[in-house]
């Protein structure tokens, strides 16, 4: 037998829905006038509140509503879009090394620097207030500076084991007639041992025409390779260049870096507080902005 809903519970259920309509109500009217407002910080805690709690009023257990905090879900990249505004033009006084492409709505390539073959190093997360590097590149400059530490360069050992690999290919072009002369020696050497085995060939023959063969054969294999070895020179010399460049746009990097922050380390630290460094400067204005507009 089915069971009957009473009219109290009916009452009860009636009630909640009505005060979940209420409390959302409520999130969408703070929000519009957030948004109404240029309220930034306020915008970052309606979409975040524990971590806003948590980072900026410093107080822990502060759990999100999902309940009501979904509700903008679907407006995520006009969102980012519109916080981007202000996010954007602390980062060019804070890190003016970046530069920032909204490929599409609320999406942002980050470039560093402005010179000729800039790197492109990830993407700015809008509404978590946060760089997503492309790892690839970021320890590429990581390791730019452990290794400046010993006043070395990113790509120096590549270039010079490159370097040597072409002055030895351009030394079996340079010596290729004295390969021939060496060649023909050895060739009449082989034909006169030749001439001498019989039958019962020697061991000592045997082991003269192994080393004269073992020769030929060696020089045989530095012709073949002297026969690409001025085209091979020519694309390793394209290899040094790109790794110079890299070179080069590293160094870049690091002085930008440098000059800004004092050290790597310090870089880090600033992009592991972003959030919190933000939302401050943010509080700063938007508490000015309310002083000057009470005047």
């Amino acid at each position: 037998m089915a069971s009957v809903e009473t009219n109290s519970d009916s009452l009860d259920v009636t009630q909640v829905i009505n005060q979940q309509i209420i409390t959302k109500i409520k999130y969408l009217r703070r929000f519009n006038d957030a948004i109404s407002n240029h309220r930034d910080r306020e915008i970052y805690q309606l979409l975040d509140n524990q971590r806003y709690a948590k980072e900026i009023e410093h107080r822990e257990q502060q759990p999100n509503d999902k309940g009501v905090m979904n509700l903008v879900d679907d407006l995520a990249d006009q969102l980012s879009n519109y916080l981007s505004e202000n996010l954007i033009k602390y980062l060019g006084k804070t890190y003016p090394f970046f530069y920032y492409e909204e490929y599409q709505t609320g999406h942002y390539r980050i470039y560093f620097g402005n010179w000729w073959d800039r790197r492109q190093f990830g993407e700015l997360d809008v509404l978590n207030v946060r760089f997503s590097f492309d790892q690839t590149e970021y320890d590429k400059l990581r390791t730019a500076f452990e290794l400046a530490r010993d006043n070395k360069r990113y790509n120096s050992e590549r270039i010079s084991k490159i370097s040597s690999e072409n002055d030895r290919l351009q030394d079996l072009i340079d010596h290729q007639r004295e390969r021939e002369e060496r060649k023909e020696a050895l060739q009449e050497q082989l034909k006169e041992i030749s001439s001498r085995s019989g039958i019962w060939e020697s061991s000592r023959n045997k082991e003269s025409r192994q080393e004269l063969v073992e020769q030929l054969q060696k020089l045989e294999d530095q012709e073949e390779e002297s026969r690409n070895a001025a085209q091979t020179i020519k694309d390793n010399e394209r290899v040094v260049l790109s790794l110079s460049k890299e070179n080069t746009i590293l160094s870049y990097e690091q002085k930008s870096i440098i000059d800004t922050f004092g050290s790597f380390e310090d870089f880090e630290l600033a992009n592991r507080n972003l959030y919190a460094n933000y939302l401050a400067s943010l509080n700063e204005s938007e508490g000015k902005q309310v002083d000057d507009d009470e005047q």
